[in-house]
């Protein structure tokens, strides 16, 4: 098998999937226990609104693949917008939104890729990175009933 197959190879598999999981699943009913309700929508439980909510979150993309650090949705939301919502005294965040600031098209992942690769297949092991930015947002609440 010669390089530029190999090449070729990967960077199919890495673009050839057309659905693409950015994340773990929110929460799906309102929770009775101790953990966070979250939502991008509302509740069917009654709640009153501690405060609105604001996460920034940083990272890297490495070889047009994967996010390290908090660029990446679950590190935002599972992490530090959670925190934030609890020391607010909230039980959920509802209304969640996502912006993902500087997101990279199919193309630009796919070159990045294909440099990281041709990089460590020619000994210099250079990997390609790309800065990330996503902000969540998100209104705190506790419930009422």
């Amino acid at each position: 098998m010669t390089r530029l197959t190999l090449l070729l190879a990967v960077l199919l598999a890495l673009t050839g999937c057309n659905a693409v999981v950015r994340g773990t699943r929110l929460s799906s009913v309102p929770q009775v226990d101790n953990t966070m309700f979250l939502s991008t929508g509302g509740t069917p439980r009654k709640f009153r609104t501690v405060g609105f909510v604001q996460i920034r979150g940083y990272g890297q993309e490495w070889g047009g693949y994967g996010d390290i650090g908090d660029a990446q949705l679950d590190g935002t939301i599972h992490n530090a917008l959670q925190k934030e919502a609890a020391r607010m005294g909230g039980q959920g965040v509802i209304n969640i939104e996502f912006l993902d600031e500087n997101p990279s098209t199919d193309v630009e992942k796919a070159q990045r890729a294909y440099n990281t690769v041709t990089s460590v297949l020619s000994g210099t092991g250079q990997i390609q990175t790309k800065e990330r930015y996503v902000t969540v947002t998100g209104e705190v609440i506790v419930f009422t009933e």
